[in-house]
């Protein structure tokens, strides 16, 4: 019995010591279960095949890891070989049971084949652990944490796997070579040929063979109570992760009876954020890509997410780990979660209450974090019960509040003055109601979405005038709300006013229904809209097909539509994307499209583009708060622009346009011989349009007269 195992002093006694560390390990779990129990539920089971690919792709493979290539590395090397060193201790923790099995194919020849990648692998895993410390202790990567707990996590990893080499190689040099052991061969070989003493030779080999299975009990019962639990949570809170769109806040039934207005506290919270903070491993990519935190901001969404986590374990502080146990209730213990821990807000506590309405909402965190967590959705919860309940906000919200509420845009502009961006056109822009009563709505291609900035910001009013100017030199057949359209609740929705966004939405699809909007197509340049409309609503019974206007123009032009002069006068032109845009709903290809089709247009990237673009400022309501602290974003984006040299930053999104205006302006750039214009790609298009051409569908030529 236990015969691969013969060598080992005492070896029965590995049982209760590897299964007891297991055991262990499994209460503390449980315990921390406890706390999940207590929490609002979730269920995030849809789409399997999805979450089956994304699990491989973020989980097994890491591909986000992989974005810091130094990290990615060391990073796989050590999970990896972690995983794959844990055949060895599971075939010693099973009495040869693994040895067993697999020695059946090939006559044993995958059991040695077994044997030879574990060689190399501990070898792998070594190199990359001190490879690892050196970074932390002596490189020291900003966004890491200095902590004690994660060199005790790789100083443990790095024993338990020399341990194990150690105690192969004193076995061959006390028993001879081992088959595909071709490291521990030649180093027990060397050890043999040494002349030292076969009985210290012996002992070393119990010693580290013993100091190996200690240790792999130690790190059992150490991972529940340190960041380095993500080796169990990881893979499940990948699994479990968010699929539906990335712009897409929880729904919220204000008329429920049990309604809870966002969150207050950890019970206020689902169980899978509880998951979200049980699974940082405070790498600090989110706080790296944050734009609040990079510009000096007191946001921090890594300490945020590890302060849900800590929450959590205060909640469940002395309880006992096994619950409702005959001793616990002999000794008379509390067996019950800490109240009071409970009960404590989330805000000034995980978070500053600064912090919560530094956010932009931009998703760079969501968007860098290699195990999916999702931070903007617990922030805005913050807000919504902040808003709600306490009536707490930055005073400068109030006015946006009050015109959203009153006049259904947060300029607080009269809804007559929607349509004023229009005078002077050389065409008429007829409104839905117009073509309605005209009896033409079925001829009706598309529903312009202005969108409040383009209706009432003096240098938007400009891009919508260049969208209708596009639609119309392309003939197509287009109308738009004019009054009767209202603020989508975008910003009411991102700043905690659930309320307001409710009734702002409920408004516009009604409206939309009224004229079957759900059976055209709805046109904005507003990534807000967009996201908004076609993500959002949807929650209130709102199911439109909406496009961002450059995917609009894009298509227009390739389909021959829209005709474009031949010369173009040479410009260099950066692209600006928009968070909602790019990073929230993946249109990255189409504005850039557009500008390519430009005659004379020379695009130059920024650093940050697509998905990892840096914010305009401007998200999250922070179009109508005032920035006090730290660096302002849009200086920090403006910098980036002006880095590239180009003459142009084009943008497609209202929002994106005043932040980089503003911050051109602040930086001396707005005029003079080294200008850099701030343009909307409709706008560049617009100016593109071949003056004597015009592309007229089939069916649709005006008669000559």
């Amino acid at each position: 019995m236990f015969e691969p195992f013969a060598e080992v002093p005492l070896y029965p006694l590995v049982f209760p010591v590897f299964w007891g560390a297991a055991a262990f390990f499994a209460l503390a779990m449980a315990r921390h279960l406890r706390v999940f129990a207590a929490t609002r539920n979730a269920s995030p089971t849809d789409r399997p095949l999805a979450r089956l690919a994304g699990t491989v792709r973020y989980g097994l493979v890491q591909t986000r890891m992989f974005r810091d290539l130094q990290a990615g590395i060391l990073h796989f090397g050590i999970f990896w070989g972690f995983v794959l060193l844990t055949i060895g201790t599971a075939n010693i923790v099973t009495g040869g049971l693994i040895q067993a099995v697999l020695s059946i194919p090939l006559d044993g020849g995958l059991w040695v084949a077994v044997t030879a990648m574990q060689n190399l692998v501990a070898v792998i895993v070594l190199v990359c652990v001190a490879w690892a410390i050196w970074r932390r202790v002596v490189v020291r990567p900003a966004r890491l944490t200095l902590s004690r707990h994660a060199i005790d996590i790789l100083l443990l990893i790095g024993a338990v796997v020399l341990t194990e080499v150690l105690a192969q190689v004193f076995e061959v040099a006390a028993d001879g070579p081992i088959d595909g052991a071709f490291v521990s061969n030649a180093a027990g070989g060397a050890i043999a040929g040494a002349g030292i003493d076969p009985a210290v030779v012996q002992a070393l080999f119990a010693v580290s063979w013993w100091a190996h299975m200690v240790l792999v009990a130690v790190f059992l019962c150490y991972l529940p109570f340190g960041k380095h639990l993500h080796i169990a949570t990881a893979i499940p809170n990948i699994a479990l992760r968010k699929l539906r769109p990335r712009g897409e806040l929880p729904a919220m039934d204000l008329e429920a009876e049990d309604a809870t207005f966002g969150i207050r506290t950890v019970a206020d919270l689902n169980w899978k954020d509880l998951l979200d903070g049980f699974t940082c491993t405070e790498c600090g990519r989110c706080q790296d890509a944050c734009p609040a935190w990079h510009t000096g901001k007191p946001l921090n969404p890594k300490t945020f997410i590890m302060g849900i986590r800590h929450e959590a374990v205060e909640a469940e502080a002395g309880l006992p780990l096994i619950p409702n146990s005959p001793t616990v209730r002999a000794a008379g213990h509390d067996d019950t979660l800490s109240p009071e821990a409970m009960a404590r807000p989330l805000v000034d506590t995980a978070i500053p209450y600064e912090a919560v309405w530094d956010c932009l909402t931009c998703g760079a965190c969501v968007e860098a974090c290699p195990v999916t967590i999702e931070h903007v959705d617990k922030i805005v919860g913050l807000r919504r019960n902040l808003v709600l309940e306490d009536s707490r906000f930055p005073q400068e919200l109030t006015g946006a509040f009050k015109g959203m509420e009153s006049v259904a845009n947060p300029w607080g502009q009269p809804p007559s003055a929607r349509l004023d961006w229009a005078k002077g056109l050389p065409f008429p822009v007829r409104t839905v109601a117009d073509v309605q009563a005209a009896g033409e709505l079925d001829t009706l291609e598309v529903l312009y979405w202005v969108g409040c900035a383009a209706a009432f910001d003096d240098r938007n009013r400009r891009v919508a005038r260049a969208v209708v100017t596009c639609l119309d030199a392309a003939g197509v057949s287009y109308a738009v709300l004019g009054q009767e359209e209202s603020c989508t609740g975008d910003p009411a929705r991102r700043m905690g006013n659930e309320y307001v966004f409710q009734i702002l939405a409920g408004q516009n699809i009604e409206t939309l229904n009224r004229y079957r909007m759900g059976e055209r197509t709805i046109v904005t340049a507003c990534p807000h809209c967009f996201n908004t409309i076609g993500n959002e609503y949807g929650q209130l019974g709102g199911s439109f097909a909406i496009r961002h206007h450059s995917e609009y123009l894009s298509g227009l032009v390739a389909d021959g539509r829209l005709a474009l002069g031949a010369d173009g006068l040479p410009q260099s032109v950066t692209y600006h994307d928009s968070c909602y845009l790019a990073r929230y709903n993946g249109v990255i290809a189409a504005p850039r499209d557009v500008l390519g089709s430009i005659p004379g247009v020379e695009l130059v990237e920024m650093e940050n583009s697509g998905r990892q673009t840096f914010c305009c400022g401007a998200g999250g309501g922070r179009m109508w708060m005032e920035e006090t602290r730290g660096t302002r974003v849009n200086a920090a984006r403006t910098l980036q622009v002006l880095e590239t040299g180009a003459s142009t930053v084009a943008t497609a999104c209202p929002f994106c346009m005043v932040m980089l205006r503003d911050g051109l302006s602040d930086a001396g750039r707005s005029a003079g011989e080294d200008a850099v214009s701030a343009q909307d790609i409709s706008e560049l298009l617009a100016a593109a349009i071949a003056p004597t051409a015009r592309a007229v569908p089939e069916g649709r030529a005006l008669p000559m007269v």
